[in-house]
């Protein structure tokens, strides 16, 4: 593709192991300064073990009750995208996508398709084919989730965005109940788990950000390791050994 002055860039941030709330503070931020720039930024990191619930989530949907979760230190944060709940926690990459809709053409039906059709494209390079289930959010490897997606739209920019296990530690996902696919109940999987090999999270994010860049026609992309609203921090946990 060739580049001119005019094409609208992506800027990554690779953020590494970071707090949640930090990252949705850098989210805020990013967000009131894409309405004055086109392109796009994606922010790619890790958090410590923490869960998150949307707009289609519910209390009902955690197992542990609070007594539980304090014992086990995973904080619970709602949040206004789309979807139902996500545990996050290392080797499972986070993108958060800031984009102007209105800038690329898009509208929310096509941006999600196209939010879907990435994490496909990333999962065929690493051999797995992956698909999408009417009415479920995210992409499927037979009937268990390998990433989820869920945005929110203010001022007509898009946020939040998707997550992909890719050598996350499975058994931690027990702690989500809730609906899946028809019977059945829904269940993670994880590239490594599927592959039975190592797919570095090096390669993933080179692959996501690739891929992004093609779906959403940047030209361009720059890359950041920091930002001043985010701090790197790895935390000691009972699931962190996984990474």
């Amino acid at each position: 593709m060739k580049d001119s002055p005019q094409a609208p860039s992506l800027e990554v941030y690779l953020l590494g192991l970071v707090d949640f709330e930090e990252t949705q503070q850098l989210q805020r931020r990013l967000v009131y300064e894409q309405g004055e720039r086109g392109g796009a930024s994606l922010i790619l990191c890790e958090h410590p073990p923490t869960i998150s619930v949307g707009r289609s989530g519910s209390r009902s949907h955690l197992v542990p009750d609070d007594d539980e979760l304090r014992a086990l230190a995973i904080k619970v944060h709602w949040v206004n995208r789309g979807g139902g709940c996500v545990f996050h926690l290392p080797g499972q990459l986070v993108a958060y996508s800031i984009l102007s809709l209105d800038s690329l053409g898009l509208d929310l039906n096509r941006y999600l398709e196209q939010l879907h059709a990435t994490v496909l494209d990333v999962l065929d390079e690493f051999e797995l084919r992956g698909r999408t289930v009417p009415g479920v959010d995210g992409v499927f490897l037979d009937n268990a989730r390998v990433a989820s997606v869920g945005i929110a739209v203010n001022r007509w920019i898009a946020y939040h965005g998707l997550t992909l296990n890719v050598g996350a530690f499975l058994q931690p996902f027990d702690l989500i109940d809730e609906p899946g696919i028809g019977p059945y109940p829904l269940r993670q999987t994880s590239i490594e788990s599927r592959r039975q090999r190592p797919a570095p999270m090096s390669k993933v994010r080179e692959a996501l950000i690739r891929r992004f860049e093609a779906r959403f026609e940047l030209e361009r992309h720059h890359v950041y390791t920091q930002h001043p609203l985010v701090r790197q921090k790895v935390r000691s946990h009972v699931y962190a050994e996984s990474s």
